[in-house]
């Protein structure tokens, strides 16, 4: 039983317990009622945190990394994105001008890192054509 309301919709399946567990249509109706009103409760409790995360003022480290970490994967995408396409390739260029023997230079995984950069990217578009439009504040 306990499998049941750890995996998947808890409503629904605390409700097909409460079906098993009930005798009566009353019964169950009346249980039934009272899962949806917990978990309005629920819902209502996880959207005042969002809307209080949201509209935080907060200071300090925790502030400062509340309100930049959009950014700060953007910088470290665009960093990545300057190493891989600009910067190693133009040390690879003076060392092998210059002859000289060096350790590989680091490499990253652009096949994971690309998939997140067009994503920021088209979260940033559709964010810029909102605000044009009008549609959000």
């Amino acid at each position: 039983m306990l499998s049941k309301l750890l995996g998947g919709d808890l409503v629904k399946n605390v409700g097909g317990i409460i079906d098993s567990l009930h005798t009566s249509e009353e019964e169950k109706a009346q249980a039934k009622i009272k899962l949806k009103e917990i978990e309005a409760q629920i819902n209502k409790a996880q959207s005042d945190i969002n809307l209080a995360d949201a509209q935080s003022k907060a200071g300090g480290i925790s502030g400062m990394l509340q309100r930049s970490w959009r950014p700060l994967i953007g910088m470290s995408c665009a960093l990545a994105i300057l190493w891989e396409y600009v910067l190693k390739q133009f040390l690879l260029f003076v060392i092998a001008a210059n002859n000289w023997e060096t350790a590989p230079l680091p490499a990253l995984d652009m096949g994971t890192l690309m998939p997140l950069v067009m994503a920021l990217l088209g979260m940033g578009a559709l964010r810029s054509y909102e605000k044009k439009n009008k549609l959000t504040k």
